[in-house]
């Protein structure tokens, strides 16, 4: 198939974060994940021949995925590309940048050759692109990305992922904390889980149940079925994520440094171990007292908006 006349499109994928669950999504229990207003746009012009990516990112990952995606749609193997991307999501911070690109390059790509929309199949062919950057990947990340809201997900096995959109009663207003480049990737605290849970099944399957429980919860918080005390829900979580061992010494520092201040902060993503933890989820009942906290220390940091909209074709 050749491409159409739309010789350039134009798309936007929203980032994320995960409200609870990390790391125990990959093992088939439940994760909350909502899409953020920081979004990653791209832009796609037909080329001859080669390809060619515009971009701060490091451009393998396009690349690979618009060879993948024009296989699987049996495109023209000489066709080349231009790809332009910009982002103002945070680089390997937990945000879902990854897949924020992995749904933007398939949606880009299906709609400038199909002139359809069919999200079903941008999200499972975006999946493939993150099995590339991430090994063994949940899932979630680019099912919010390509549908955006408030997700409440779950990995079957690979080849059945359930996943159901929430309408909440009760909203979150976090600040989001950026710890700063690590140096692991999410791939890496996706291995050093799976070799814990290797070595102590039996103790890391129970703090995955724990995590369940606390997801659950979040969704009757949610959803206004049951009240309950965010601050504990956060923290609690937060002890979980450092009972596996992906958070580094000086995020759990910072930490508990928020929770001093009865506020509540913990890590959304894989997390990291060496240095920094990617972004920190914090908050509190008082919102001055907590950017006041952030000011002093001088510490990296935005609002952002929970629940906004999935992949989308921007005017060009």
């Amino acid at each position: 198939m050749t491409i159409n006349r739309k010789k350039t499109v134009k798309v936007s994928a929203p980032g994320k974060i995960i409200l609870s669950g990390e790391h125990a999504v990959v093992y088939g229990y439940p994760t909350l994940l909502a899409a953020v207003n920081r979004r990653l746009t791209l832009r796609l012009n037909k080329r001859k021949n080669d390809i060619k990516v515009v971009s701060n990112y490091p451009p393998y990952l396009a690349k690979y995925g618009l060879r993948k995606v024009g296989q699987k749609l049996r495109l023209n193997s000489n066709q080349g590309w231009r790809v332009k991307i910009d982002s103002t999501i945070p680089m390997t911070g937990g945000m879902g940048s990854s897949a924020a690109l992995s749904v933007a390059i398939t949606a880009a790509l299906y709609w400038s050759t199909r002139n359809n929309w069919d999200i079903e199949k941008i999200n499972r062919l975006a999946y493939e692109i993150e099995k590339k950057q991430h090994g063994n990947p949940s899932g979630g990340d680019n099912t919010v990305s390509a549908y955006g809201g408030f997700l409440w997900y779950r990995k079957e096995s690979e080849d059945l992922k359930n996943f159901s959109s929430l309408t909440p009663k009760n909203k979150i207003k976090i600040v989001i904390i950026d710890t700063g480049n690590p140096v692991e990737n999410t791939g890496d605290m996706v291995e050093k889980v799976k070799q814990m849970r290797q070595f102590n099944k039996k103790e890391v399957e129970g703090i995955f149940k724990e995590m369940e429980e606390i997801t659950r919860s979040f969704l009757r918080f949610l959803t206004g079925e049951r009240s309950y005390n965010l601050s504990n829900l956060l923290n609690k979580n937060q002890e979980l994520l450092e009972r596996i061992g992906i958070v580094s010494p000086e995020s759990s520092r910072l930490i508990k440094k928020i929770k001093s201040l009865r506020g509540a902060a913990k890590v959304s993503g894989a997390g990291r171990w060496k240095k920094g933890s990617g972004i920190i989820l914090a908050y509190h009942k008082d919102p001055n007292r907590l950017m006041d906290f952030v000011k002093r220390n001088k510490l990296k940091c935005f609002q952002v908006k929970l629940g906004e909209e999935g992949v989308r074709v921007e005017k060009s």
